[in-house]
């Protein structure tokens, strides 16, 4: 029975707007990945943009860059399932939070896994047994969904169930239909 989700962030929950980006804008948007923590992060930042305004930026930035998915998603999920936990899993810096606290329903949260928080990076078994640990539960008791590959074949790897999403699904639909069958 599964009694936690896990979602990635980006390609997942929000996707990136079709926008043109300036130079600083990309540079900065490439270090958004695998950050260890948001000093790596901002030590790279440094390097492109004023001390100063790094965090500015980066939060104009994450702003600008993406757009939710699907509004209703967690409620959905909810409605159906009351009992199951629903957490945020991504590899970003921290900076992220902000724009999942503005424009995500995290009423229906429980709570988010950053990787430059935790210090801890997908595939890594490691982030994976943090949530596990994190809610007592046992592998087949997560539900792992990324849109990553490497992501979700590491979580199979400890015994999570895993959904790579695409483009191409009705991600409440498939969450649903998922846990109907477990």
């Amino acid at each position: 029975m599964i009694k936690v989700i896990a979602f990635d962030m980006v390609g997942v929950l929000v996707g990136e707007k079709n926008i043109e980006l300036n130079k600083t804008e990309e540079k900065l948007e490439r270090l958004f990945g695998d950050n260890y923590s948001d000093s790596d992060y901002i030590n790279e930042a440094r390097k492109i943009v004023d001390n100063d305004l790094v965090i500015k930026i980066t939060e104009d930035l994450i702003d600008k860059l993406y757009v939710v998915k699907d509004k209703d998603l967690f409620k959905k999920i909810k409605d159906k399932y009351p009992d199951i936990k629903m957490v945020v899993a991504t590899n970003h810096v921290s900076f992220i939070k902000n724009y999942i606290e503005k424009y995500l329903d995290i009423k229906y949260l429980d709570n988010i896994f950053i990787s430059a928080e935790i210090n801890i990076i997908k595939p890594n078994k490691d982030f994976y047994e943090y949530i596990l640990n994190s809610y007592n539960i046992n592998p087949q008791e997560l539900l792992f969904i990324d849109d990553n590959i490497n992501n979700t074949k590491g979580a199979e790897q400890l015994g999570i169930k895993t959904l790579t999403a695409n483009k191409n699904i009705d991600l409440s639909e498939e969450i649903i239909h998922i846990l109907s069958k477990v």
